[in-house]
């Protein structure tokens, strides 16, 4: 065959390429290495999934920043000492309070040695819970008692002018003070012997007026002390076939209280006497 007799005629193509839709011509505008049409893959995230999911996520940031916020401003629970001192007046003893909680021990006919006639011994226990030194209270101190006499209380002993130092006994003592003399008062004064000493034996009450006098101002300070306490404390009754009403008061009354004993240590170590 002749070689230079033959011709190379085009081929009209059969197909014809489909053109691309929209989505493809829009998202997928690529093509691979080896030069073929563009992928045309579906989009992971729609529009409207993207925004719900970034608005999703801005709540939950601005949630846990407002939860955050609270948390730290938010202050641990007060403790007992805290809560009794947003309820009480000033006073330089904070230090000596301690808590106890428990029922007290009060039958109706109990005996202990503060109940009952006088004696040496008695007059001793009574004597022992109230008749102690005076404590000190600084000038920042008498101002936070809304005290206004100015210039006239006294000081204790040593007290430097420049930084006066004022003496003052505390209210459990006072009160306490006023029960015995009550206590005494209940009693004929035959009953208390004067060798016993000036500190136990009730001279106060040798004459009429004066003693009528004291122990009126012991009712009334008393009276003011447990008005403003209110213990609100609930006094239960038990059934009790020998009792004429039938039931009587259990006087064994749950009490969350302040330990006396440390009240009574602190004045002993920091005791003072006024200046005369």
């Amino acid at each position: 065959m002749d070689m230079a007799s033959i011709r190379y005629e085009r081929l009209e193509a059969t197909d014809k390429l489909e053109p691309a839709d929209d989505d493809s011509n829009n998202n997928n505008n690529t093509t691979t290495d080896e030069g073929s049409s563009p992928s045309r893959r579906r989009p992971i995230w729609t529009r409207r999934q993207a925004t719900l999911a970034l608005l999703g996520n801005l709540v939950l940031l601005l949630t846990s920043i407002c939860l955050l916020s609270v948390a730290a401003r938010r202050r641990p629970s007060p403790s007992h000492m805290e809560c009794a001192q947003k309820v009480s007046p000033y006073s330089p003893m904070w230090e000596a309070v301690e808590f106890w909680e428990g029922n007290f021990a009060n039958e109706f006919n109990s005996s202990t040695k503060y109940r009952g006639p006088p004696t040496l011994e008695r007059e001793r226990a009574w004597n022992d819970l109230w008749h102690y030194h005076l404590i000190r209270v600084d000038a920042a101190g008498v101002a936070a008692l809304n005290q206004t006499h100015a210039g006239r209380h006294a000081q204790v002993k040593g007290s430097d002018p420049a930084h006066p130092q004022f003496g003052a006994t505390i209210e459990v003592f006072h009160q306490l003070h006023c029960l015995n003399v009550l206590r005494q008062y209940s009693w004929p004064l035959d009953r208390f012997d004067p060798s016993w000493g000036e500190d136990l034996y009730p001279s106060m009450l040798q004459d009429a007026a004066t003693g009528r006098t004291h122990v009126d101002h012991c009712i009334e300070a008393l009276r003011l002390s447990l008005m403003c306490a209110g213990d609100i404390t609930p006094v239960l009754f038990l059934h009790d076939e020998a009792s004429p009403l039938g039931v009587r008061a259990d006087f064994n009354i749950h009490h969350k209280c302040r330990a006396f004993g440390p009240l009574v240590d602190y004045v002993q170590r920091n005791g003072v006497e006024l200046e005369t």
